[in-house]
C-alpha cells in the first residue's frame, strides 16, 4: 500500500514541478470588498497590461487554479485546436 502512496506522491509533485517549472512569482494581492485584485506593477510590465486591457478568467476549482490569459492569444490557441480537430476527423473518416 506504502508504495501506492509513493507514487501518487511523486505523480502530484511531478505535475506541479511541471506546471511551475516557468512561473515567476510577482507578489500577493488582496480581493477587495467588491472581488476585485490588483495585478502587482511587475507583472502589468512584463506583460504589457494597461488601462482597458481585456483579460480572459479561466478557472478550476478543484485545483485551486485561475489562469488569466489574453484574448487574442487564446483565439490563436483556439483556432490551432479546431484546425488539429478537423485533421483529426478528416484522418478517422479515412479509415
Amino acid at each position: 500500500m506504502k508504495s501506492v502512496i509513493y507514487g501518487v506522491s511523486l505523480t502530484i509533485r511531478f505535475k506541479v514541478n511541471s506546471i511551475m517549472k516557468d512561473m515567476k512569482f510577482y507578489g500577493s494581492t488582496t480581493v477587495g470588498e467588491r472581488g476585485q485584485i490588483v495585478l502587482p506593477a511587475k507583472l502589468r510590465n512584463d506583460f504589457h497590461i494597461i488601462k482597458g486591457d481585456q483579460l480572459l478568467v479561466v478557472g478550476n476549482a478543484e485545483s485551486y487554479r485561475i489562469v488569466l490569459v489574453n484574448p487574442e492569444s487564446m483565439s490563436t490557441y483556439l483556432d490551432f485546436m479546431s484546425k488539429q480537430i478537423d485533421k483529426m476527423k478528416s484522418t478517422i473518416k479515412k479509415k
